[in-house]
C-alpha cells in the first residue's frame, strides 16, 4: 500500500527554505550530486570485479572439466557459477537504476535552487550540431544509460547460461546412469524445483528488499516531504509483510 506524503510542487519548493539558507542548500545539493556520481562508478567497479571473478571461475572450470558421463559435482559447479553470476549481475543492474534515481533527485534540487538564485548553470545545455552518423564527432549519449544497458545485457547472458545448464542437466545426460542412484534423482528434482518455483520467488524477494522507501510513497507533486511519520511507515511495512505471509501460509495449507 502506498503511503501518502505531503507533496511539494515546483512552485512551492523554494518556500520550504529559509531565504538565508538557499545558497547553503544549493551547495549541499551540488556536493551530494558529486558524491552520488562518485559512488555510482565505485559500485560499478566493485560489481565488475566480482562478476569478472565469477566468469573467470566458470571459464577455468570449462577448460579443466570435460562434460562426459553424468557427475553431480560437475553439474553443481556449473549451476552454482551461473546462478551466482546471474544474481550479482541483477544486483548490479538494480544498483545502476537506483543510483540514477538519486542522481536525478539531486539534479532536480539543483535545477530549482539554481534557477531561483539566478545561476541556472545546469539548465543551460550546449546544442548538439552533430548526428549519430557522424562517427568522428561527439554526440549526447547518456553514459549512465550505456552502463545500465551493459549491466542488463550481462544479466540476461548469465540467465541464459543458467538456463543452458539446467537444459543440459535434464536433456543431455544419461538418465540410465542417473537413475541408478537415488541421490542423483533427488538432486535433479531439487534443481528443477529451484528453477520453476524457488528462483522466481527469490528474485521477487531480492527486488523488493532492494526497494527504497520512495517506492512506498504516493504523491502527485514533483517533490514530497519525507520528515516525520517514520515509525508509522515502519509499522505499516511490518503489517504488510505479516499479511502477505498469512496469505501464503493459507494458500499452502488450505
Amino acid at each position: 500500500m502506498k503511503e501518502k506524503k505531503r507533496g511539494i510542487s515546483k512552485e512551492d519548493y523554494i518556500k520550504e527554505y529559509d531565504k538565508e539558507k538557499l545558497e547553503e542548500a544549493f551547495k549541499i545539493a551540488l556536493d551530494t550530486r558529486k558524491f552520488e556520481i562518485e559512488l555510482y562508478w565505485k559500485r560499478t567497479g566493485y560489481f565488475v570485479l566480482f562478476i569478472g571473478a565469477v566468469f573467470v571461475g566458470y571459464y577455468k572450470m570449462l577448460q579443466t572439466i570435460e562434460r562426459g558421463p553424468f557427475d553431480v559435482q560437475k553439474e553443481l559447479l556449473f549451476l552454482f557459477f551461473s546462478i551466482l553470476g546471474f544474481i550479482l549481475s541483477l544486483l548490479w543492474y538494480i544498483a545502476n537504476r537506483g543510483s540514477k534515481f538519486w542522481q536525478e533527485n539531486w539534479e532536480a534540487h539543483i535545477e530549482a535552487l539554481s534557477t531561483h538564485l539566478g545561476i541556472p548553470i545546469f539548465g543551460i545545455i550546449k546544442y548538439s550540431e552533430s548526428t549519430k552518423s557522424d562517427f568522428m564527432k561527439e554526440y549526447p549519449f547518456s553514459v549512465s544509460k550505456v552502463n545500465q544497458m551493459i549491466s542488463l545485457i550481462v544479466t540476461i547472458s548469465w540467465f541464459l547460461l543458467f538456463f543452458f545448464n539446467i537444459f543440459y542437466l535434464i536433456f543431455k545426460n544419461d538418465w540410465v546412469i542417473m537413475t541408478r542412484e537415488c541421490g542423483c534423482i533427488v538432486c535433479v528434482i531439487i534443481f528443477i524445483t529451484m528453477f520453476v518455483v524457488v528462483l522466481p520467488l527469490s528474485l521477487e524477494v531480492i527486488v523488493r528488499r532492494c526497494e527504497s522507501f520512495v517506492t512506498n510513497v504516493q504523491s502527485d507533486k514533483t517533490f514530497f516531504y519525507n520528515y516525520g511519520n517514520t515509525p508509522f511507515r515502519r509499522q505499516r511495512k511490518a503489517r504488510n509483510h505479516i499479511r502477505r505471509l498469512k496469505v501464503l501460509l493459507k494458500f499452502l495449507f488450505k
